[in-house]
């Protein structure tokens, strides 16, 4: 399946409609990030399972995407609009934390400006975003190597037996929710939800703080099998996703780690967690929280 479907009549129209203040670069992304705000959502929540990497097209259909997804439309957009886009393929971000990330890349003036369409960066270094470590690749090659990912996945499923399992497998970051926000800061809940084995898959559930200069991770629960452990952000970090931050994992909390961040994780798991139980059914693994 391909990616990019810059001469489709409807990526066409769209690109047309990103375009309405003149053919300027940062003034088109602008506007895909204002679509974006407005219509989509970074889930996987509503098609789990295929396809494993979103075209622009269903971008545009499904309104939902992760961040491969999301570059998918932008670089499609601008190649519509006469700019040799490619991609980025992130390994540390603006914060300086490692990240398996993707972003779209423009070549002007002897540099590449990276655009970047998923939150948090988005809100504020969305154009010419400043990540640190990236390798460029063309539309052809991007594809080549996401298809080989692809490929992987399923073969791995169907030797199992359970082929819906390659839509998680490949994405296991399947939803991120937005809980708060000012001009100075964005707060989000982030899933991950691994079912490598799908007699026993947890879902990871992360709370994390940003601000235009740094990103934080000071909550995290884990639930499987019917127990949720909260875990507390208390140790040195090397960087975000360091596991040497937390604390041990408490089944409840006590009075002074009922913050307010803790109240907004707990009323997006209230929402998003019988979604996720259904997934789970659908692909015949047990669920995360049998207690419902």
């Amino acid at each position: 399946m391909a990616y990019l479907h810059p001469r489709d009549p409807r990526m066409i129209a769209f690109a047309a409609a990103t375009a309405k203040d003149g053919r300027n670069a940062e003034a088109i992304s602008e506007n895909v990030f204002a679509w974006l705000t407005g219509n989509a959502q970074y889930s996987r929540l509503e098609a789990p399972f295929f396809p494993l990497q979103r075209s622009d097209l269903d971008v545009l259909s499904m309104k939902a995407g992760t961040c491969g997804d999301y570059s998918n439309l932008l670089v499609s957009v601008l190649r519509a609009n006469g700019f040799d886009a490619q991609y980025a393929y992130v390994h540390r971000d603006c914060y300086g934390d490692a990240q398996d990330h993707i972003c779209a890349a423009l070549p002007e003036d002897g540099r590449q400006i990276l655009i970047d369409a998923t939150m948090p960066y988005r809100k504020w270094h969305g154009f010419d975003c400043p990540h640190r470590e990236y390798e460029l690749l063309s539309p052809d090659a991007f594809e080549s190597r996401m298809q080989r990912e692809e490929a992987c996945w399923r073969s791995a499923a169907e030797a199992q037996g359970r082929p819906l399992l390659a839509g998680l497998w490949y994405a296991p970051w399947v939803h991120a929710e937005r809980v708060f926000e000012t001009d100075a800061r964005y707060d989000e809940v982030f899933y991950l939800l691994a079912a490598n084995d799908p007699q026993q898959p947890i879902l990871y559930v992360y709370y994390r703080r940003c601000t235009p200069q740094e990103s934080a991770l000071p909550l995290m629960a884990k639930i499987t099998d019917g127990k949720t452990l909260w875990h507390v952000s208390i140790h040195p970090r090397r960087d975000l996703w360091d596991d040497c931050q937390w604390s041990e994992g408490f089944a409840d909390l006590t009075q002074t780690h009922r913050t307010d961040e803790w109240r907004r994780m707990r009323d997006s798991l209230e929402k998003v967690l019988p979604r996720i139980d259904r997934i789970l059914e659908t692909a015949g693994c047990r669920s995360v929280d049998r207690r419902r």
